[in-house]
């Protein structure tokens, strides 16, 4: 089976400047660097499909290994520049042999199950709609649309909501579907040509790929393999974005919709690339660097030369959504003591960060830091003899108001815990991990599970050792009746604070 991947840069887009989805620029190519780069250390022969520009930034800047490329894409005119899934459903057209199509946000960390790949046709998976996006913009189109395909028009008659499929892989032996498929797509969206601008074309690709493939195949009554399966709500997709989960956990991730705006996420997934590829890591930053662009002050240094810098206020993105933050969601009821709060949150924030200016040591943390997950929790047989303890690299400040929450509330993306965050008074701890990027820090809520963990690991502790210590913090009730769910609220806060770098493992030779 052959694997493919499309890429098509509209003429009036720029690489470098355009984010295409993500947070950054760069998370873009950092992206397509490590999809490119595990699928051809697991198949060892992909096909890029892709127009003159396309191609030059993958292969030529990049020096990304694809064994070929197709420059069919050249020919093709998109009517509009946010059609970003015409490309790949041209890509399909072109076909002549089984397929498997892999998209530049998919990542692969072993095979793809054999049994998969000789499906007639196949998919990720099958969604669900739900009024939040599919709904929605299924009734823009009903209301702006003249045209539509017979199996679509079908499909919507039959009620809402309508399924589709995801095609973050999208393939099979089926040929004939495919080009069927890819005419009724170029039909959709030349009868409706004159409607386009009257609709939110982003959201219609997802119309325009995956529920026209969902309803064209059942129309034929063709079954459709898929990887994972069940049927998941659109909004449903949980732990795409795990890196700290790969290859032991999870072999599979897909950074599909809000995982691309989710920094955390897209810092992770470049410290995945730096560890497996680190040449086209420093490759990739060096471009941004010689360009005089600046990367995401949040995950880079972009004064990589220099072994101190200092923290400012005015430049310093994370500082700045801080005061964004008071300045916009103070409870009326108590906004002077919320002012007040903050001021002296803020206050101990610049004394912390401008104490701890030496990026040379956080360097080398972050090396060391990409295995500590791993080697903690990737044998689960021996994880309670673990060691861990406290990182020197952090610092808690307590306040009256949750302002790492409130900071998280508008910096994650896709998280229903921030999405839903209230404002309210209380006792709250500020987790502070110092970074070797611009901004110099992360920031993290805790709840009172999270600090009393961090607390008793000022000296190290087996895992087995904490969670027996962590009994006092419970009511006995709960320990007798339930304690196999205490213990797996215990690791799960570890977990996290060692994906954060609040906690690592301790070496027998440290």
């Amino acid at each position: 089976m052959n694997i493919i991947q499309t890429l098509y840069i509209h003429p009036d887009k720029d690489a470098f400047s355009d984010k295409f989805g993500w947070t950054f620029p760069e998370f873009h190519l950092i992206a397509w660097a490590l999809s490119c780069l595990q699928l051809q250390k697991i198949y060892g022969s992909i096909t890029l499909y892709a127009n003159s520009q396309a191609a030059h930034l993958l292969i030529d800047t990049l020096q990304l290994p694809y064994t070929g490329v197709n420059l069919a894409h050249d020919k093709l005119t998109l009517i509009h520049p946010d059609l970003w899934a015409l490309p790949k459903i041209y890509t399909y057209s072109l076909q002549e042999q089984p397929f498997l199509h892999i998209d530049g946000d998919v990542f692969l960390f072993s095979p793809l199950n054999s049994d998969l790949l000789k499906g007639e046709l196949i998919a990720q998976n099958v969604e669900v709609a739900t009024g939040n996006f599919y709904g929605r913009t299924q009734k823009e189109l009903i209301q702006k649309f003249s045209y539509f395909p017979t199996c679509v028009k079908k499909d919507f008659e039959s009620g809402i909501p309508v399924n589709a499929v995801n095609a973050g892989i999208l393939g099979g032996h089926n040929i004939t579907f495919f080009r069927d498929y890819a005419a009724l797509a170029f039909d959709y969206i030349n009868k409706n040509s004159k409607e386009m601008n009257l609709i939110n074309v982003n959201n219609f690709n997802v119309f325009l790929e995956q529920h026209l493939f969902y309803a064209l195949s059942k129309e034929k009554n063709i079954p459709v393999s898929v990887l994972f399966e069940g049927i998941i709500e659109d909004r449903g997709y949980k732990n795409m974005g795990d890196f700290h989960d790969v290859p032991f956990n999870r072999t599979y991730l897909h950074l599909l919709g809000h995982y691309k705006r989710d920094e955390f996420t897209c810092i992770k997934m470049a410290d995945k690339l730096r560890e497996l590829y680190p040449d086209y890591y420093e490759r990739i930053v060096s471009l941004f660097h010689k360009k005089n662009i600046r990367l995401s002050p949040s995950g880079f240094n972009n004064k990589p030369d220099s072994s101190s810098k200092r923290i400012d206020e005015e430049s310093n993105s994370h500082l700045r959504l801080l005061r964004f933050v008071v300045d916009n969601y103070y409870p009326e009821s108590e906004k002077e003591l919320f002012q007040n709060d903050f001021e002296t949150f803020y206050r101990q924030l610049l004394l912390l960060i401008k104490e701890k200016n030496n990026t040379g040591f956080l360097y080398k943390r972050d090396l060391a830091a990409r295995y500590w997950y791993r080697n903690l929790f990737a044998d689960t047989s021996g994880i309670k003899s673990q060691r861990i303890v406290r990182s020197s690299e952090t610092e808690i400040i307590e306040s009256s108001f949750n302002w790492a929450g409130l900071f998280n509330k508008l910096y994650r993306s896709g998280t229903d815990y921030y999405s839903n965050l209230q404002i309210d008074k209380g006792e709250y701890y500020n987790l502070v991990v110092y970074e070797d990027s611009d901004n110099g820090f992360s920031f993290y809520d805790m709840d009172e599970i999270d600090f009393s963990i961090f607390q008793l690991l000022e000296e190290s502790l087996s895992i087995k050792e904490l969670i027996e210590k962590m009994q006092i913090f419970f009511e006995d009730d709960v320990l007798k009746n339930h304690y196999e769910v205490f213990e797996n609220l215990i690791l799960s806060s570890i977990k996290q604070l060692v994906i954060k770098k609040a906690i690592q493992p301790v070496y027998d030779n440290i």
